[in-house]
This record gives C-alpha cells, sequence and structure tokens, in this order.
C-alpha cells in the first residue's frame, strides 16, 4: 500500500525542506573549507550554539526581508556557525563567509 505525503504538498513544508538543504549544504562547506572533520566530537556542542544564534537572529533577518528566505537562513546559519567555532576555539576559513555587512550588523544587534 503506497502513503501519500501530506505534509510534502504543503507549500509551508515543501519551502522549510529548502532552507534546511540550503543550511545543510552551507555546513558541509564550510566544514571542508576550514578541513574540519564532520565527526569531530566538538561539533555537537558547536551545533547546539549556533542553533540557539540562529533562533535569535532569525526573527530580525525575518522581519526585515533582507533576501529570500532560502539564502538569508543559509547565510545566516554560516555566520553563526562561525561564530560558534570561533567561540570554541576552532579556527574558520575566512574564504567561506559570505561577505554582507547588513547580515553582520544584525547579528551583533541580536548577539552583543
Amino acid at each position: 500500500m503506497t502513503e501519500r505525503d501530506e505534509w510534502g504538498c504543503d507549500p509551508s513544508v515543501q519551502m522549510m525542506r529548502k532552507v534546511f538543504l540550503r543550511m545543510e549544504k552551507a555546513y558541509m562547506a564550510m566544514l571542508e573549507q576550514s578541513e574540519i572533520s564532520f565527526f569531530d566530537g566538538r561539533l555537537g556542542h558547536v551545533r547546539e550554539v549556533a542553533r540557539d544564534m540562529f533562533e535569535r537572529t532569525w526573527p530580525l533577518v525575518s522581519e526585515r526581508g533582507m533576501e529570500p528566505v532560502e539564502e538569508g537562513a543559509a547565510r545566516l546559519y554560516v555566520y553563526c556557525l562561525a561564530r560558534s567555532l570561533g567561540m570554541a576555539g576552532i579556527e574558520v576559513a575566512k574564504e567561506g563567509l559570505p561577505h554582507d555587512e547588513d547580515l553582520i550588523s544584525l547579528i551583533r544587534e541580536a548577539l552583543p
């Protein structure tokens, strides 16, 4: 028997799946560019801190409508992840970070 994916038809669910896919790709690219193993034991805590930062800053980015949701979420998550990695003493490749002064300013505003 085949079950229909009712959730998959919902446009908001489809958008969130795209958001999470972009965030995951950005995360993996940052790890690769920074030569950090996906299996590094420190990443669990780093991801938790990055997620908390993302959840505190996303409302500001979203409310100001700076860019498309998928792209904005991925870019913001990369900055939060880079900040979290730095706080854990893990060096991040700067060339892997997008250059977006508006986004950096919002992060500073939300995370003093």
